[in-house]
């Protein structure tokens, strides 16, 4: 069978959508999505394909090299590329600076998923988790902070009163929590931190009705300063997959999908209106503030460039590979953050993978206060 050639005209055109017309509208769609907040669920929904386009560009740029193009179709993709560089620090980073300060204190924040990582399947904690978390605490050094998010404190068992455990195991001497109770768990469940350091003042972030989604602030006393730390979680992606119709396959993937996509967007609009109640809170603090949160959002939403607009984010100061925060599926996404004010210094940050008693790993950084950073 011979070889048909394929004529000129079509690799030309091949060339004008690989090399022009693909790099372009990456370009576009990146500065859309990661450099501006223009609060569209549609930018939303596509910032999902952003790690697929950050590969495509660095894919784009290996074809140009070995196809030995002329400079002038380098320019669409050196663009895309240009443009591309942020999210690819908001998505991949190097610890650069490690070791080269030494914390003041350290601080945690942590999804706890009610201490059960099939919470969406049951209603109360697991046992075994508690005592896999306790366990932690006896033999590692607790964070001087604690933040954890859908914190639940059971009336079922002695091992399941976080509370009394965690101030203890830990060497906590104060806390704040605004747990609601919630008669189908038998417990309380809310937003819990905990600290070595002496509070002046504490306070809850009203913006949701839910009792899973809320927040609060504690002020506290750190050497001769005073670190407001602000602890939250906004409304869920809910990104599940579950058997609707088990006699149609076909159907079961569109009803999914469907789902997925209401959810998503039901997400989007409540994180939109939590968030804008939390910005007028973050704007009005009158000390240094460290946010520990699960936002659930990707860092190219615009719930995260939001609060990075306020703050400067600790996995992209200090942080070391992608730093991924859930570990069941989707697996590749980093929900869970802390921001703090650019006038405190950030000595290292670590996404704690060797802590699996949720479905989230808790993310932990250190901490420098100004005056030892001649900011003050």
């Amino acid at each position: 069978m011979s070889n048909v050639p394929i004529p000129a005209k079509r690799i030309q055109r091949l060339e004008v959508v690989l090399l022009l017309v693909l790099p372009l509208g990456m370009a576009i769609l990146t500065l859309l999505i990661s450099h501006f907040v223009l609060s569209s669920w549609w930018l939303e929904l596509l910032s999902f394909l952003m790690p697929v386009m950050l590969v495509a560009v660095l894919v784009l740029l290996v074809v140009l090299a070995f196809h030995r193009s002329p400079w002038p179709l380098w320019i669409p993709s050196m663009l895309a590329f240009v443009v591309a560089v942020k999210p690819m620090r908001e998505t991949y980073t190097t610890n650069r600076n490690a070791g080269s300060l030494q914390s003041d204190f350290t601080v945690m924040s942590f999804n706890a998923g009610l201490f059960n990582p099939y919470r969406p399947y049951t209603l109360e904690g697991d046992t075994v988790r508690y005592k896999a978390f306790y366990r932690h605490m006896r033999e590692h050094v607790s964070p001087d902070i604690l933040c954890i998010q859908e914190f639940y404190h059971s009336q079922r068992s002695d091992a399941e009163m976080a509370v009394d455990s965690i101030l203890r195991l830990g060497g906590y001497h104060y806390f704040y929590t605004n747990p609601k109770f919630n008669k189908d768990y038998e417990g309380t469940i809310g937003v819990a931190t905990f600290s070595k350091f002496p509070a002046v003042g504490s306070g809850k972030l009203e913006f949701g009705s839910s009792t899973t989604y809320s927040g609060h602030w504690i002020d506290l006393r750190i050497d001769d300063d005073t670190i407001r730390v602000v602890n939250f979680q906004l409304q869920s992606m809910s990104i599940r997959w579950s058997t609707m119709d088990p006699n149609n396959a076909l159907r079961n993937v569109a009803l999914n999908l469907r789902h997925i996509h209401d959810r998503l967007r039901w997400g989007y609009i409540m994180r939109n209106r939590e968030l804008s109640i939390i910005e007028d809170f973050l704007r009005s603090c009158p000390h240094k503030v460290i946010v520990c949160a699960d936002i659930n959002a990707l860092p190219y939403s615009d719930t995260y460039q939001r609060l990075k607009d306020l703050y400067a984010n600790a996995f992209e100061e200090q942080g070391s590979g992608f730093g991924f925060t859930y570990h069941h599926a989707p697996w590749f996404i980093r929900i869970d953050n802390q921001f703090f004010d650019p006038e405190l210094g950030i000595a290292f940050y670590r996404t704690r993978t060797d802590i699996r008693v949720s479905d989230h790993y808790p993310v932990e950084a250190g901490y420098v206060l100004p005056k030892r950073l001649g900011r003050e």
